[in-house]
């Protein structure tokens, strides 16, 4: 199940790392496409925590309990799903996947973990707005 819903991604951000990064340093690829991996994550679960933190009846009176719980929300997400990524890397060979690519597909990856990375971040800014709007009134 994770991997027909997490390969093509994970490739993808796969990809893009060894787009991004300079082809002096090869060992920066995979915690590269780590990052670009679980960073969409951590920013979906931060939204999710906004619509938690809005939907309930109490509302806090300063900022710093929401922030550390986002802090918290986001570093767990974010450290669980790198942890599960890394060790998918070499058990769905991604890699070797990777070198059996055209340009075409390189691109086409490449497009599909940008997409994926911002559309994440949107709809993550999108949710602390709409759902955490009632701190920002007074």
């Amino acid at each position: 199940m994770m991997k027909i819903l997490f390969k093509p991604l994970l490739a993808a951000n796969y990809c893009a790392a060894k787009w991004i990064v300079n082809k002096k340093l090869p060992k920066r690829v995979i915690p590269t496409a780590l990052h670009t991996f679980t960073t969409p994550f951590a920013f979906l679960s931060a939204g999710i925590y906004c619509v938690v933190i809005g939907s309930i009846e109490f509302k806090f009176k300063t900022f710093t309990p929401i922030f550390i719980g986002l802090a918290i929300v986001m570093l767990s997400v974010s450290l669980y799903i790198e942890k599960k990524a890394k060790n998918s890397i070499e058990r769905w060979g991604i890699k070797k996947e990777y070198k059996s690519l055209s340009k075409n597909q390189r691109q086409n990856r490449n497009t599909f973990a940008f997409l994926f990375f911002w559309a994440s971040i949107i709809l993550s800014f999108y949710l602390g707005v709409t759902f955490t709007g009632g701190y920002l009134v007074k």
